[in-house]
């Protein structure tokens, strides 16, 4: 390891467990950069590895959502330099599994994530394969690009439904990813978007991020529309949300299940639900080939995401937020390397 000016990482131990250390800077192998790392986004996955609940390698540095500037460049690194702001795709398929060679990379028999498997973005210093990188334009902001890999996710899951024009969309939860779907529905063509959250802070972003109807609870949905929602997209991953999606989406509809629940709780639907009412039920996992499509979307100006970016706090709180959670009106921190 090359000498440098010190900077800090975190070090995932154990569920529970985590240092933050010093840092000196490495130096990339061929094929990779050195990445300075300007923001690292904290997701729910992030959550849930500190839980235990998620998997992640012990003794590697978490951290999946992140961007910064290449700071030096390994052997063999043919389309990037030194200088280039980019955005970090974390995941890594091996290419020769049979879901890969039939283009479901997100299905990798031997999926690699950096922040999961590899070190991550919670780190001033990132070594990235160049294959993962995506070169910033100099319009786009730090905080658009660290949302890129969720966008991907979102991506996935709004593919993977048909929403046809004009047809009603509730989303159940308002946190980062569903306020995200409430856009990308639009953007598909939705008619009315409702979205379903308990927490006014985020009930009023979705207002300002183009939720038709917002709503604190199902109960108050029902009692104001006079009709059931074509596609009911659960960002909540609670047995609870998952059981009134079924019950609430309009026979002929679809129900896209991409709350990261628990896989010790479970929900139960009735096999006759799905057959008098004809649905289709969805799932959606990481992003197969879809980062490219978030990335050409953030270029595009056409999604807003300064409201959801909640605040911005040091390597040295980290740990503090992840025992004790969010704060009641964070919907998307970072962590900041500046």
């Amino acid at each position: 390891m090359r000498k440098g000016v010190p900077m800090k990482k975190f070090v995932f131990l154990s569920p529970g467990k985590g240092e933050i250390r010093e840092q000196e800077r490495p130096s990339p192998g061929r094929g990779k950069v050195l990445v300075k790392v300007k923001y690292c986004g904290i997701c729910g996955t992030d959550m849930n590895i500190w839980r235990g609940t998620d998997h992640c390698v012990h003794g590697i540095v978490p951290g999946h959502e992140y961007c910064g500037t290449i700071i030096e460049t390994g052997e063999a690194v043919q389309d990037y330099q030194v200088g280039d702001r980019v955005a970090v795709d974390p995941n890594i398929p091996c290419g020769i599994c049979e879901n890969c060679r039939r283009g479901r990379i997100n299905l990798c028999e031997d999926l690699k994530a950096l922040g999961v498997d590899i070190d991550g973005g919670f780190a001033g210093y990132s070594i990235v394969p160049e294959k993962q990188l995506y070169r910033l334009p100099s319009y786009m902001t730090w905080e658009d690009a660290t949302l890129m890999e969720p966008i991907a996710c979102a991506l996935n899951d709004i593919n993977r439904v048909r929403i046809e024009i004009g047809d009603d969309v509730l989303i159940l939860g308002g946190g980062p990813m569903g306020l995200l779907m409430v856009q990308l529905a639009k953007l598909r063509g939705a008619g009315r978007v409702y979205l379903c959250e308990k927490m006014e802070g985020r009930r009023n972003i979705g207002r300002e991020l183009g939720a038709d109807v917002v709503v604190e609870s199902l109960d108050e949905y029902a009692r104001m529309s006079e009709r059931r929602p074509e596609v009911v997209i659960e960002c909540i991953g609670n047995p609870v949300t998952q059981e009134q999606a079924f019950d609430i989406v309009k026979a002929g509809g679809q129900v896209e299940l991409f709350g990261d629940g628990d896989l010790t709780k479970k929900f139960s639907t009735a096999s006759q639900v799905f057959y008098q009412k004809e649905l289709t039920a969805v799932g959606a996992a990481l992003n197969p080939f879809t980062h490219d499509q978030a990335y050409r979307l953030l270029m595009s100006g056409r999604m807003k995401l300064q409201p959801m970016v909640s605040r911005t706090i040091s390597l040295d709180e980290l740990i503090p937020l992840l025992e004790s959670g969010y704060q009641k009106d964070d919907i998307k921190v970072f962590v900041s390397f500046d």
